[in-house]
């Protein structure tokens, strides 16, 4: 059971420091537009294509 609470404490500080390093990168990027890069971009033109998961279709 120890085990348990100590691996559990381990994996909450790393996700605590991971939030914290993205909180303090936001704070010092402030004037810059975080964008979701494209990664189905056409490579003829290089520009965002529509979306290719595959919804609606049957």
């Amino acid at each position: 059971m120890n085990t348990i609470l100590i691996v559990l404490a381990i994996a909450i500080g790393v996700f605590a420091l991971m939030m914290a390093g993205l909180g303090f990168k936001m704070l010092l990027h402030k004037e810059k537009e975080f964008k979701k890069p494209c990664a189905n971009a056409d490579p003829k033109t290089g520009k965002c294509a529509h979306c290719t998961c595959g919804k609606g279709k049957v």
